[in-house]
């Protein structure tokens, strides 16, 4: 498997990964966190998706047959509604992962943990839907994160996690 840079071509891909997460999401109860529609076709998700394969910040991982099996967006620009920090820092924008492959998440994470580092930032955030029983927030967690902040958007609860580089085991 290799993590590139996305692009615009990706689109479709992601929006494939994002119907995978809502299909896998809804067979286990869960409708709360990204709704039951289907990303494709969704033209307020394809434009997000296209902005950020037009940005410098989302990552494809692809396994051996160039498919796209997981994507992830870091920026140095938080989403609105998470409480500004007074430091730079990096955030998780979005990462989502096909359920066919085990540890894409996980890689994904290790590289914006080294893009964050190679830029000097120590301070890597993201939210998540923190609903149902919490498990998004223990996958998270899993991944050397803290959570820091409840927040609600509209009627989702969510957590904003943080990982300090700085306190990582190296």
């Amino acid at each position: 498997m290799r993590i590139r840079e996305g692009r615009v071509g990706d689109v479709s891909a992601v929006l494939a990964l994002g119907d995978e997460a809502v299909v896998w999401l809804n067979r286990r109860g869960n409708t709360e966190q990204w709704g039951s529609a289907p990303w494709t076709g969704n033209e307020r998700r394809a434009a997000m998706i296209r902005e950020h394969a037009t940005g410098s910040g989302m990552r494809v991982m692809e396994d051996e047959n160039g498919s796209v099996v997981g994507v992830l967006v870091i920026t140095e620009k938080r989403q609105e509604y998470v409480p500004e920090v007074d430091e730079r820092e990096l955030y998780v924008n979005l990462l989502l992962t096909s359920r066919r492959h085990r540890g894409i998440g996980a890689a994904l994470m290790r590289r914006a943990m080294a893009e964050a580092a190679e830029r000097g930032i120590d301070l890597l955030r993201v939210d998540c839907f923190a609903g149902g029983d919490g498990a998004l927030v223990k996958v998270y967690e899993s991944y050397g994160f803290s959570p820091v902040q409840e927040i609600t958007v509209g009627t989702w609860p969510g957590m904003v996690l943080a990982m300090r580089l700085s306190e990582q085991p190296r």
